[in-house]
């Protein structure tokens, strides 16, 4: 089951229980109310992080993994490199590695269900590793010797580029519908601190914005900086204005990390929905100006 597939499963009474590893889907996924209705109908809900997110806070169980430079294992990059990870840090407190607490979860469910937990008996993460080398083709002797040598493995069969380019057919935007929002993670944002809503997520303020074409801005009367609200059927988000030509005429841009994804709140759940706003500009009110002796007037 997809992710989607799986909140649908909760809701129809087919799935009772969920284990989410590293993740926080109140954060990032779309029709926020949906979601935590969902995960709030679990039996049990059952969080891996290490950070006290919003979808932790929601769990009736949360262990705590060790933080991202405490981590020993690999990941693998956009660009299909497997890297090595080498934790930096001691983990805090009661903190343990996820590969341990979901091998030493495996082992439990095993032994109460009266069945062989062997398979869940891990030394490390090199022998977590080994094994997915020897059952995923495309992780082909990527064993911890040939990573930490520095080699470099080509996959057979597997082209450079994507070799279909497939068209994407956006429906039409109805006139008076508003504009069609829009979201992704930019680059000024901390995951982790916007994930716990800190300040110090985006100390700069560089993404506290609905960016909007000038020409959509000025059929609403908004003006940059300006704060306006966005609304639908599902909610509203007061936010400022940027105008900018990036942004093609009828959507409006919001980025993922603003407030915790409070944007996601403003989008529906249903397979390719798109989700349409009303932007409606805030009365602008008396600022100060400063006169040519330096003093404020209103």
């Amino acid at each position: 089951l997809g992710f989607r597939e799986a909140l649908a499963a909760v809701q129809e009474g087919r799935v009772k229980a969920m284990v989410v590893l590293g993740d926080n889907p109140l954060f990032v996924a779309p029709d926020k109310a949906w979601v935590k209705t969902c995960l709030s109908s679990l039996d049990l809900l059952l969080v891996i992080d290490s950070l006290l997110s919003d979808t932790a806070r929601l769990a009736q169980v949360v262990l705590p993994d060790v933080g991202v430079f405490g981590k020993d294992g690999t990941y693998t990059s956009a660009d299909r490199r497997i890297l090595r990870l080498r934790g930096a840090v001691a983990p805090i407190g009661e903190a343990r590695p996820a590969w341990r607490i979901l091998t030493e979860l495996g082992a439990a469910l095993a032994q109460r269900l009266g069945l062989d937990g062997s398979a869940w008996q891990y030394a490390g993460p090199a022998q977590v590793m080994d094994e997915i080398a020897g059952l995923v083709p495309l992780y082909g002797q990527a064993r911890y010797g040939e990573l930490e040598s520095g080699a470099q493995q080509d996959f057979a069969g597997l082209p450079p580029q994507t070799p279909v380019l497939r068209p994407l057919a956006l429906e039409p935007t109805a006139a008076g519908e508003g504009l069609v929002l829009t979201s992704s993670r930019t680059l000024y944002t901390s995951w982790e601190g916007a994930a716990i809503h800190s300040p110090e997520a985006d100390k700069l303020h560089r993404e506290e914005f609905v960016e909007m074409n000038a020409a959509d801005a000025a059929a609403l009367g908004v003006e940059d900086g300006q704060e306006v609200v966005l609304a639908n059927e599902r909610g509203e988000l007061t936010i400022r204005v940027k105008i900018s030509d990036s942004v093609l005429p009828g959507s409006a841009f919001v980025p993922l990390y603003y407030d915790g994804g409070a944007v996601t709140a403003l989008f529906g759940h249903e397979d390719g929905a798109l989700a349409r706003v009303r932007i409606t500009g805030k009365r602008l009110a008396p600022s100060l100006r400063a006169d040519a002796t330096g003093r404020g007037t209103t």
